[in-house]
């Protein structure tokens, strides 16, 4: 395999590495887009790519939060029919990216590849096949000799597996990264440690972002803001019920080739980086830091904790009490800002039991012990399916938030679509499912798979 360097590793090694700096403050734009995720990173290049002058305003650094933190996968497989079609058109576009953003991102064809415990399982794997009719071409059932043959390593033996040889991965902060760097190389003024304390609008129409330095106008502002998107959108009267929840990951020290696809199974999320390090997490596990935040839509989500309850470990403790202390201490229109740059504790207990369930599963990964673990506030949706839309009360606004913690892979097509609707196109019938009122209107459905 080829060598990439363990460290330094995003996302407790982020630093503002973007390149020069604009010395003077912005007062306008064509577009300003709240966010230096990959969803804001992607968007800023294909807008400047065209032309347009962008301001992209991100309140730490461009890949601090979740576009930093997350597993890497980049994936077709077993998505929500409703956004596959998105998904299958990032695909195509990750192959060239290494070229055309003039970075090394670490994108390789794997692979990716879902075991199944049980028959029940394993149907529900031929049923997502027999749904989305052959979207991905090459997503195919496996039978448990298959899967023996694809990973000698498993010690397990299994019914089946579902696996998509087309899908790969890439190194999420050197991805997010590399957008937000051509961006600024083709024109786009990127301001780290800039907080959007509002985005304003008149006669139903945005007209700018008060940031924390200063106002910046602009007839177009998109909100590709992840878990702090509710505040702002708030303000202009639209209604997110977004939610946030925890996830531990742990890199560990290199192993020999295990898994060359990403891999799901026995609760295990697992990557493979090419100098054989693992990123390691639960599948599906995740910890719900309670705070007073909590409260506001919780009646969207409760059917699906009752649903599945096994998978959420509730929390009462810091994060409580600092929301408390914030909410007391702060003025309201600084709650967007904070907390900027957030000590998300990983848990621990959990990272351990990972690296022991990695260890049962696959040969040869006895020795390896973890290196460092973190974990990333994940926003969530009710129906698990983003916000990728242009509200029709307010013009001028793009909304493109709430990726539920399958995000990552999307980045591109949805950069590149949010593009194109900032340059006037009509959003297309993809689009309908992802609109932002159908909440409000409880137009929307149970997720496709556990949040």
């Amino acid at each position: 395999m080829r060598a990439l360097s363990l460290y330094p590793h995003i996302p407790d090694d982020v630093m503002a590495r973007i390149g020069h700096r604009h010395s003077a403050f912005p007062e306008s734009a064509d577009v300003v887009i709240v966010g230096g995720g990959i969803m804001g990173a992607a968007t800023a290049y294909y807008l400047a790519k065209a032309g347009v002058g962008v301001v992209l305003v991100e309140k730490d650094k461009v890949a601090a939060q979740q576009s930093g933190r997350n597993w890497g996968f980049v994936r077709t497989q077993y998505r929500d029919p409703a956004e596959l079609p998105i998904a299958v058109e990032a695909l195509s576009l990750w192959p060239t990216l290494e070229q055309e953003l003039s970075s090394q991102i670490a994108w390789r064809r794997t692979g990716c590849i879902f075991l199944a415990q049980s028959e029940a399982e394993l149907a529900q794997f031929e049923q997502w096949i027999a749904r989305v009719r052959g979207i991905p071409n090459d997503a195919r059932m496996l039978s448990g000799r298959e899967v023996a043959a694809l990973m000698p390593e498993l010690r397990v033996k299994v019914p089946g597996a579902l696996y998509t040889s087309s899908d790969g991965q890439a190194e999420p902060g050197l991805a997010t990264t590399a957008f937000a760097r051509a961006a600024e190389n083709r024109g786009a003024q990127i301001l780290e440690d800039c907080g959007a304390l509002a985005i304003d609008a008149a006669a139903g129409a945005v007209t700018g972002v008060q940031t924390e330095h200063g106002f910046i106008r602009s007839k177009m502002v998109i909100c590709a803001a992840g878990a702090h998107s509710h505040h702002l959108l708030r303000k202009l009267n639209l209604f997110l019920p977004q939610q946030v929840v925890r996830s531990t990951v742990s890199l560990t020290s290199p192993a020999p080739l295990l898994s060359e696809s990403c891999f799901c199974g026995y609760g295990l999320g697992l990557r493979q980086r090419p100098d054989g390090s693992c990123i390691l997490a639960a599948e599906s596990l995740s910890d719900v830091d309670v705070t007073l935040d909590s409260m506001r839509s919780a009646r969207f989500f409760i059917p699906e904790l009752f649903r599945n309850w096994r998978t959420f470990s509730f929390r009462l403790g810091r994060p409580f009490l600092d929301d408390l202390h914030r909410r007391l201490t702060l003025p309201k229109e600084r709650l967007a800002l904070e907390p900027r740059r957030p000590s998300i504790a990983p848990n621990r207990k959990r990272a351990m039991k990972n690296v022991a369930l990695f260890q049962s599963l696959f040969a040869n990964a006895g020795e390896v012990s973890i290196v460092k673990s973190w974990a990333g506030l994940i926003d969530v949706l009710p129906d698990a399916l983003p916000v990728v839309d242009t509200p029709s009360a307010v013009r001028g606004l793009i909304v493109a938030t709430g990726f539920s913690g399958h995000g990552f892979g999307l980045g591109p097509a949805v950069g590149k679509t949010v593009a194109s609707l900032a340059l006037g196109s009509t959003p297309n019938s993809v689009l309908k499912p992802l609109r932002l009122e159908r909440f409000a209107l409880g137009e929307y459905g149970r997720p496709h798979a556990p949040l």
